[in-house]
């Protein structure tokens, strides 16, 4: 009964990836469905950046002389930290879902108090 993920998935702009639906739950369905989107660019650079900093970081724990151990964590870190603010940025957030499946109104980019509503993975 519940196509909710599909829906969404499908009415969504081509450089969009939904994450996961809210559903409300019980009587209180006022607010509506909320979706969690991300850029697909933005997704794919993280997917390729991330693994390649925890290498690095491995590896240099691994051979690197301990005077240099310390800065090279911090600088591993700071590399991860900003990717990781780069996938979340752009248009990447939580969206009013519109009942045709088209994102609605913006509601940012921290949970906007979800914990009534159902999680739904989006596909």
């Amino acid at each position: 009964m519940d196509n909710t993920s599909r829906y969404a998935a499908t009415r969504l702009p081509a450089d969009l990836m939904a994450h996961a639906i809210w559903i409300p739950t019980g009587a209180e369905t006022g607010g509506g469905r909320t979706v969690f989107v991300t850029e697909r660019s933005r997704r794919r650079v993280a997917v390729v950046l991330l693994p390649v900093v925890l290498l690095g970081l491995v590896l240099s724990i691994a051979y690197a002389p301990r005077t240099w151990l310390a800065p090279l964590v911090l600088l591993a870190g700071a590399v991860a930290g900003a990717v990781a603010f780069y996938h979340r940025g752009g248009r990447a957030g939580f969206y009013r879902l519109e009942d045709d499946g088209r994102l609605g109104e913006f509601l940012g980019r921290q949970n906007p108090g979800l914990s009534q509503h159902r999680r739904v993975r989006a596909s």
